[in-house]
């Protein structure tokens, strides 16, 4: 796993000890699966987000945007897709194309 993928996976394994995060590279679209006691949760970073800011922006903006406390938060599974035009929820087809 490189660095700025290294940085993500770390600050999932931070924020939620209690979990499991897998991680998956594909098609420009980095893939977190985060399993936990509840709903899993899926984080996908777009290729471009990563590759324009560094390991510190990318946790910085990971915190910034309370993308731990929408997955604390959520009673069914979630999907997020992180980019430069900030965090969304998509669905589970979304990460299947990639």
């Amino acid at each position: 796993m490189e660095p700025k993928s290294q940085a993500i996976f770390d600050e999932l394994m931070k924020v939620f000890p209690e979990g499991n995060v897998e991680y998956l590279y594909g098609n420009g679209l980095h893939k977190f699966r985060l399993e936990r006691e509840g709903p899993s949760q899926w984080l996908y970073v777009s290729r471009e987000f990563v590759d324009d800011h560094t390991a510190q922006e990318i946790v910085t903006r990971f915190s910034g945007l309370q993308i731990s406390e929408a997955f604390r938060g959520s009673p069914n599974n979630l999907w997020l897709f992180l980019s430069e035009a900030g965090v969304r929820e998509v669905d589970d087809n979304f990460g299947r194309g990639y």
